[in-house]
């Protein structure tokens, strides 16, 4: 039967405890976190730093930190953002935002593929520059880019990097969630993360 894969965003770049108590924030929270949907039937967390202070962050440290600890519990796929430290005050620079992507070589991570007005208040950028670069560098470590598409536009942003080999197919886009029932519902199986890295062709 035809597999369906389920990923799992556990805490984004806004909201904090004060509007949901138990977001996981802390590399121990979000670790623990990722193991629990793991074990029920995701097969690909999508991860976010926040720093002490609970705001966004790119931090090198707090990646490892977490990535390590969720590698100690289960094999879930780990999908890395590259817009972490976006905040009402700014962005990180390229650089900040490429850097974990250098250490960390994750197995999958996150390819905006477009820049947007967020929240009527900022600038989420993702420049062409920006992508051309996150795309040379997501091949060269070896991690798959996951294209999030927040307007109709964006689609058409992927396909020319699909032209142009920055993305390589099979395409894994980000539309919206799935719950494990409405899959099953529908009569698809979830996948396991070792069938999810066969559909995604991604080489462990």
């Amino acid at each position: 039967m035809e597999k369906r894969i389920i990923t799992a965003a556990l805490t984004g770049n806004w909201g904090d405890k004060t509007t949901n108590p138990v977001m996981p924030m802390t590399p121990e929270e979000i670790a623990e976190a990722a193991y629990e949907c793991w074990k029920e039937g995701a097969a690909v967390v999508h991860i976010h730093m926040r720093d002490e202070e609970g705001h966004p962050t790119m931090r090198v440290d707090l990646f490892e930190k977490t990535i390590k600890r969720i590698r100690e519990k289960c094999d879930v796929i780990i999908n890395m953002t590259s817009s972490g430290g976006h905040s009402l005050d700014g962005m990180a620079s390229d650089e900040t935002r490429m850097l974990p992507f250098r250490t960390q070589k994750p197995e999958m991570g996150s390819f905006d593929c477009g820049t947007l007005n967020w929240l009527h208040q900022t600038i989420f950028e993702n420049s062409p520059k920006f992508l051309e670069q996150l795309g040379h560098l997501m091949q060269e470590v070896g991690c798959k880019p996951e294209p999030e598409i927040f307007d109709v536009g964006m689609v058409d942003t992927a396909k020319y990097y699909l032209k142009t080999g920055m993305l390589k197919a099979p395409c894994h886009f980000q539309l919206v969630c799935r719950a494990a029932a409405i899959i099953r519902e529908a009569g698809y199986e979830v996948a396991t993360p070792a069938e999810a890295r066969e559909i995604l062709g991604i080489r462990k």
